[in-house]
């Protein structure tokens, strides 16, 4: 091993310094004396700067002892070692107080908590939505601080993969956990009262405008199915169109009150067992029906295993199949299969049309979103129906992936995660 430079001194000084007592152990013919005499003197040095080195690293400050030998240049390193870290602590309080002043000034209320879920911190937000007082809650547990079941229960089951909606003080609440560090999590919530209020006074007005039309569409179109066999040739055409526009109100109408009603239904029921042959046949059987021979549609069931609702099941695969038949060419092929692998469980519709340009592929599911709104309008569509499709998928927990290319035709995925 290689001695360092100052050790190497050292090593030389220890030599000199013994041979001088030796020599003059010999002259004056005290030689054991005089060896551990020098011997003695060397080590109380070391052990004098020793006790230095420890009342310094007890109270280190930037003024390091004054030495010789090894112990100057071990002095010099702690003197420079201590620099660097006043210089990283400096560093390090700066950026501590920066992110404490952002996140003050965060609208959301942010808690720290520690392997315990006792507060660490928490910003002037949190006193505000929750009532923690400054002072007073750090230490606390958040649990005993916050009093809601739904709470209490996502915190100790630990899986914040996703947020929690609860109520809390007439307030209702959207709070995320996250974790990091050992055992830390970060939570952060807001105030989604207002929100939540304006969403459920949309999806009133859209119900009861919807069921408020309904009726008058209804005698409308009943009265013009009577105009159809009454009039004369020359008013014929007119009064077509204005059938077909009535029939497409109805069904636009209808598909409104069936989003409302999967917005404000209560959770499904997911213990329930899907006969997912018995509800592909029906859908397969329908489509045939409406089909009436332009098209090839194919039938592939394989083993799935989906739990939840039959009939939103059922809704959501007939809407996309009647899509594909609706958007295909005469003499396409479209194809109903269903298949799983490790990570759960597929229902797919697949056709070989005119296909879907990337642009339009995100915006599919909004209500009234249409790639090409003629041929909508023509084809009778209403552009809810994949918005109904994405609502019942996210109540089962699903996902629907689409897949299309232009002039390759398109694959709607409805994929069911393994529980």
């Amino acid at each position: 091993m290689m001695l360092s430079a100052s050790l190497h001194r050292e090593v030389t000084f220890l030599v000199v310094w013994m041979l001088f007592m030796l020599v003059f152990g010999v002259i004056f013919d005290m030689l054991m004396f005089t060896l551990f005499t020098g011997l003695s003197s060397y080590v109380v040095w070391h052990l004098y700067n020793l006790n230095r080195l420890v009342n310094w690293l007890n109270k280190p400050s930037k003024n390091t002892p004054e030495a010789m030998g090894v112990w100057d240049e071990a002095f010099f390193q702690l003197h420079n070692q201590y620099k660097r870290q006043r210089k990283s602590r400096k560093k390090l309080t700066k950026i501590l107080k920066q992110f404490q002043k952002s996140t003050q000034a965060l609208p959301y209320a942010t808690i720290v908590l520690n392997s315990n879920n006792e507060i660490e911190w928490f910003n002037p937000a949190s006193k505000k939505l929750f009532g923690l007082r400054a002072g007073l809650d750090v230490g606390q547990r958040v649990d005993n601080l916050i009093r809601q079941p739904e709470f209490n229960i996502y915190l100790n089951n630990k899986k914040f993969s996703k947020p929690l909606e609860f109520d809390n003080q007439n307030k209702k609440i959207l709070l995320n956990i996250t974790g990091y560090g050992k055992g830390q999590h970060l939570l952060s919530a807001r105030d989604i009262t207002q929100r939540t209020q304006l969403d459920e006074m949309r999806r009133d007005f859209i119900s009861n405008a919807s069921h408020e039309l309904r009726t008058p569409i209804t005698v409308m179109s009943g009265y013009i199915e009577i105009l159809q066999n009454s009039v004369n040739e020359e008013n014929k055409y007119p009064v077509e169109k204005i059938y077909q526009q009535t029939v497409r109100m109805e069904k636009i109408i209808s598909e409104l009150i069936e989003l409302a009603k999967l917005e404000t239904s209560m959770f499904i029921d997911m213990d329930e067992k899907i006969d997912i042959t018995v509800l592909l046949n029906e859908v397969y059987n329908e489509a045939l029906a409406l089909d009436q021979g332009e098209h090839e549609i194919i039938l592939d069931i394989g083993v799935i295993n989906i739990h939840g609702s039959y009939e939103e099941i059922r809704t959501a695969i007939s809407n996309l199949l009647t899509n594909a038949i609706r958007y295909t060419p005469e003499k396409g092929v479209i194809k109903l299969t269903s298949s799983s692998d490790v990570t759960g469980s597929y229902i797919h519709v697949e056709d070989n049309g005119s296909g879907i340009g990337y642009e339009h592929i995100l915006r599919l599911t909004e209500r009234f979103y249409r790639v090409d709104e003629g041929r909508s309008r023509e084809k009778g569509g209403t552009g809810l129906g994949l918005a109904i499709v994405k609502q019942i998928l996210d109540r089962h927990g699903a996902v629907l992936h689409i897949k299309s290319e232009l002039g390759e035709g398109s694959l709607f995925s409805c994929f069911f995660p393994s529980v």
